[in-house]
């Protein structure tokens, strides 16, 4: 019995061979909606991430509105997208992100806010010499890190 299953797995390794098939690699599933192309492992990591965390953070909170969270639950799942999007990263590097996004909550409020007052004009006084308007980073990370270092300069 057991010679037979050795012969007919050597028969198969054989056939494989002689029709020089070799098996490919498996690849990442990509989709692209709306024309950006990612990763669909990483996305369902990272929106997962981001979820879990803001479940954990309303479950944690002494008094908890939901008509608060869930604006900001949304919000912070679309920063978890468009950064895996951007970024197009490895799966634990998309539990990473929508862990920090949802962890972020309402302070991507204030994060983003502080990148548009520096990246454009509208927030300065008419009555003052206007200030020299700041180009945004060339990189969205910049971007954050400078809005983060900024608000902790400010607490």
């Amino acid at each position: 019995m057991r010679s037979m299953a050795v012969g007919l797995m050597l028969h198969a390794t054989a056939a494989a061979a002689a029709t020089d098939r070799a098996l490919a690699p498996a690849q990442p599933t990509t989709i692209s909606p709306l024309g950006y192309t990612f990763e669909v492992g990483p996305m369902i990591a990272g929106l997962c991430a981001c979820a879990a965390v803001r479940f954990y953070v309303a479950k944690t909170e002494a008094e908890h509105r939901w008509t608060v969270d869930l604006p900001v639950t949304g919000l912070a799942l679309m920063f978890t997208a468009a950064a895996l999007i951007g970024h197009r990263p490895e799966p634990l590097a998309a539990l990473m992100w929508g862990t920090g996004f949802g962890a972020l909550g309402a302070g991507i409020i204030k994060i983003a806010l502080a990148w548009v007052k520096r990246s454009s004009g509208m927030f300065e006084p008419a009555d003052e010499t206007p200030r020299q308007r700041v180009r945004p980073a060339e990189d969205d990370r910049d971007a954050i890190d400078a809005a983060v270092r900024r608000l902790d300069a400010e607490d």
